[in-house]
């Protein structure tokens, strides 16, 4: 019974039937709603309205289908199956890699290739050591003999089967770990890691939180040249006080979480003044203003609209930017309360727009925020590892593939003939060469 089950459970059969229900049951979550996406609220309003699929839900996990026991069951056997498969092969393998030189006698003359060489007296006996000078072990005597090149080729079958066996591990755990998310942080700004800080709704790993990444952003310093950003030297403060600088392509590691700059914005000091010139309200200001688009902010009930040109001109007396780099920076207000115009202007850092009631809004300062790719995930090393083990098995296999020779000497009108059976691997026409040339080397005797 249990030897049954085990053949079976390592059959071709089993594995066809496994890939497609790990397929089924994975295009559920691709088409029914996943509860850590759609968020608690929503899934308890959609519980609510609909109690029948709810029950059902509850029993059968569609809304969590990537973590449901089914789905780790199917992956479970999905495994045992390639343990099972794996073992199968090997002893197979291993066979193969075993010399047999009077079972491979035995197959003479079957071989793909054959050749005749009339050879002088007594000159099979240079013929093993010829052999061995091209990278051959040479098996019985110099008048029957079995010689291989790369014997142990075929083992890289078993090292391509863990390599894919390795990356496989690496995809799920990857694929089940995985966190991604993007949070917009101003300079002298902390993150702390808080969920709710990460803009919209990130993606959250199967299993576990997201990362604990706690940094301060100390400064962004952007380098523009002819209106594209060649550099970004954004400097971070962990929690231990070390300083780590992020630029594109050049992310900040910590464990396996990794942050990566995104997009840059502006982010200026805004002040709200009285006549006298008493601070009333201020903040610094995220806003999404680069290459010409218009954002908003509100303070103190004021709603205002802004423009932002990083090097200020003015064309005909309209307000424009000379080019992308941070030479002259300028914003173009319109200031309005409940739907009333109420002011507009450009302002300069330290220059202000008139609001009513005396009240002036003040351009302070340019400071810079940017938007970080936060991701964290496990499972790489084995990604890594499997590639490399997939790259060596596959140039073992194929670029240093086995090759195999027997030899008989025979009489034959008083002469001493020769007959070679030959075989490789792979690539037939490109053995064949190997083996005209290995043949033209013993018949000129080398």
């Amino acid at each position: 019974m249990v030897k049954s089950t085990l053949k079976y459970l390592g059959s071709l059969r089993c594995t066809l039937w496994l890939l497609v229900s790990l397929i089924a049951v994975l295009s559920i979550g691709f088409f029914v709603p996943q509860r850590p996406v759609v968020g608690k609220e929503l899934y308890l309003k959609w519980q609510a309205a609909s109690p029948v699929l709810a029950q059902i839900d509850q029993a059968l996990k569609l809304t969590e289908i990537f973590t449901a026991p089914i789905t780790l069951v199917l992956w479970g056997f999905f495994f045992l199956n390639l343990l099972l498969v794996m073992n199968q092969r090997i002893p197979l393998v291993l066979n193969k890699v075993k010399v047999d030189p009077e079972k491979a006698l035995q197959r003479h003359g079957s071989a793909p290739f054959s050749y005749s060489i009339e050879l002088p007296e007594a000159g099979e006996e240079g013929i093993p050591a010829a052999l061995a000078a091209q990278g051959y072990q040479v098996h019985g005597s110099a008048g029957r003999f079995f010689a291989v090149k790369n014997r142990r080729s075929p083992l890289a079958t078993l090292l391509f089967h863990l390599s894919f066996f390795l990356l496989l591990v690496g995809w799920l755990i990857s694929f089940y770990s995985r966190f991604s998310g993007f949070v917009d942080v101003a300079e002298h700004e902390p993150f702390l890691g808080e969920l709710s800080r990460y803009n919209a709704s990130p993606k959250l790993p199967k299993t576990g939180g997201p990362p604990e990444v706690k940094f301060l952003l100390e400064s962004v310093r952007p380098e523009v040249s002819q209106g594209v950003a060649t550099r970004i030297k954004i400097v971070l403060k962990d929690e231990a006080g070390a300083q780590h600088e992020v630029d594109i392509n050049q992310p900040y590691k910590v464990g396996y979480a990794s942050v990566l700059f995104n997009d840059l914005g502006i982010s200026p000091l805004f002040v709200v003044e009285d006549a006298s010139g008493r601070e009333i309200d201020g903040a610094y200001v995220k806003l999404d203003v680069l290459k010409g688009k218009r954002d908003h902010f509100t303070m103190q009930g004021y709603d205002v609209a802004a423009w932002y040109y990083p090097d200020h001109i003015l064309t005909d007396g309209k307000d424009a930017t000379r080019t992308e780099e941070f030479k002259n920076p300028a914003f173009h207000l319109e200031v309005s309360r409940g739907g009333r115009a109420l002011a507009s202007g450009t302002v300069h850092p330290g220059e202000a727009v008139l609001l009513d009631n005396g009240l002036r809004l003040g351009f302070k300062e340019q400071n810079f925020w940017v938007r970080l790719l936060v991701t964290k995930e496990y499972g790489r090393e084995f990604i890594y590892v499997g590639f490399v083990l997939a790259l060596v098995a596959l140039v073992w296999r194929l670029v240093y593939y086995r090759r195999e020779i027997t030899g008989v000497v025979h009489e034959s009108d008083g002469k001493h003939i020769l007959e070679l059976s030959a075989r490789g691997d792979f690539y037939q026409a490109l053995a064949k060469d190997e083996f005209d040339r290995t043949v033209e080397r013993l018949s000129q005797g080398q």
